[in-house]
């Protein structure tokens, strides 16, 4: 999968429409804990060992029907737990009482998967003891995966496959379908039985989640328990695109902040614990998952802004439109404004500085920019103007200012009488008159112009795609 491809797929995970999802889990305190809410596309549980990502597992389990192991049933003890899922825009209100689950409602069970790590070990195990494996082979239908379909379990491996075949045996006691894998690279032939359990464990995952269906929940515990850096790092981007292409529903607890570079704050739940006080957040600009997970931060890049405005509206449309961005490169403000981000791009550029720096403009330096001198790449902000002055333009439709009333909270005479009495200071000044007169931070001042101001959507759209082909 090439690096635009992945992007393009997480892109379509935020965009498409879903057409079921579980929306959220009330705990009623089990184990401390209280409500879960669920993102469409995917959810990341992240936390420390025993702060209780296993325990909201269980409890989704037992929600939806599925099969509980004993570990789930210690975890639950009597504990009831109610639930909301929404399938084709109506809601489901579900509890695990005998016959109020999910599953008692009518919805089709195999449209709920649980990708059981631990299965893993038992399959193979299950194949390497099997003496009579080749009449097993001989009893069940191979089938061959196509060149598209062995591109991808490349990917997900590292290793170039020349050909894979896979078996199902089904009805196996304790396990139930069995899949076994063949294998050839380079004119050697192997299978499941002498497959690492890193490789086998990534044909496991792959075989499961290329067999759900559109609509399909997959509730997957840890999947980088088995698997290397880059193993986790692709695996996030095939079940991406297994989420883009299909409309499933992904839940996925982990350690790993390699599963994390294309999940947006808005789809991350932290579970934290200290004693017996348990909370779920979200994570955010001084509370990201990765800190939590006491993992340091490596950047390979900085962007450079003129001021405080641009820095809070690239964060915010980062953070919306491709998370994995900040997770890459830091913002910096450069004190000085255009000149100073100009002096910093004059730096000599090398291959042997593995460290990029972008300088990032506002769109009123578009006509005005003398690019003779720079070595480093440079971009500009959606619009012709600064952003602040694209504000200040913005308020004086009407209908737009009807819009910012009501995102403010404010009537809308306060609002036109404070407009009129700043309307000709210097726009960096109007800027920070208004947010005093709401009583805001700036960056939630940016949040609101951002969230009504549909009419830069195409333009912040090619600013992203602009700004990928730079970092790529």
């Amino acid at each position: 999968m090439r690096k635009a491809k992945e992007t393009d797929y997480w892109d379509k995970v935020y965009k498409r429409k879903y057409s079921r999802n579980l929306l959220s889990v009330e705990l009623n305190g089990l184990n401390n804990l209280q409500e879960i809410s669920f993102s469409k596309g995917i959810t990341a549980i992240c936390g420390l060992n025993g702060a209780g990502k296993s325990t909201i597992i269980a409890a989704v389990k037992d929600l939806l029907g599925l099969n509980l192991s004993e570990s789930d049933l210690h975890k639950l003890k009597s504990a009831t737990v109610n639930g909301q899922f929404e399938c084709d825009n109506k809601k489901i209100s579900c509890s695990n009482c005998n016959g109020k689950r999910l599953y008692d409602t009518g919805y089709d069970l195999d449209s709920i998967k649980y990708v059981d790590c631990d299965e893993n070990i038992q399959i193979q195990e299950f194949n390497i003891r099997q003496a009579n494996i080749e009449e097993l082979l001989e009893q069940n239908e191979e089938y061959e995966l196509s060149p598209e379909q062995i591109s991808d379990i490349c990917y997900l491996t590292g290793k170039r496959y020349q050909s894979c075949k896979i078996w199902e045996f089904e009805d196996i006691e304790g396990i139930g379908i069995v899949p076994f894998f063949n294998v050839t690279i380079d004119e050697i032939e192997y299978d499941s039985r002498s497959m690492g359990r890193g490789e086998h464990f990534l044909f496991y995952l792959y075989w499961y989640i290329n067999k759900c269906n559109s609509g399909t929940i997959v509730i997957i515990e840890e999947p980088e328990t088995y698997i290397s850096i880059c193993s986790q790092i692709h695996f996030a981007n095939y079940l991406g695109k297994q989420i883009a292409e299909k409309g499933i529903q992904a839940i996925v607890t982990t350690h790993s902040p390699y599963l994390l570079e294309h999940v947006k704050n808005s789809n991350i739940r932290i579970v934290s614990r200290m004693g017996n006080m348990a909370m779920i957040t979200k994570p955010d600009d001084d509370m990201m998952a990765e800190d939590i997970l006491g993992i340091t931060q490596s950047y390979t890049g900085t962007l450079f802004v003129e001021d405080r405005v641009a820095y809070d509206f690239l964060s915010i449309i980062l953070e919306d439109k491709a998370p994995y961005i900040l997770k890459k490169y830091t913002i910096d403000v450069a004190e000085g404004g255009e000149k100073a981000i100009t002096y910093r791009l004059e730096f000599p550029s090398s291959d042997k500085i593995k460290y990029n720096f972008i300088g990032i403009y506002d769109g009123d330096m578009r006509e005005r920019l003398d690019t003779s001198k720079l070595n480093w790449k440079w971009l500009f902000l959606p619009g012709n103007k600064a952003l602040e002055e694209l504000y200040r333009e913005y308020l004086h439709v009407p209908e737009n200012l009807e819009k910012f009333c009501e995102i403010v909270g404010k009537e809308k005479k306060q609002i036109i009488t404070m407009l009129a009495t700043i309307d000709g200071n210097d726009y960096h000044d109007w800027f920070e008159e208004l947010r005093k007169f709401l009583g805001i931070d700036g960056k939630m001042l940016v949040r609101n112009f951002y969230r009504i101001m549909q009419e830069m959507d195409k333009e912040i759209e090619e600013f992203i795609a602009e700004l990928k082909k730079s970092i790529a």
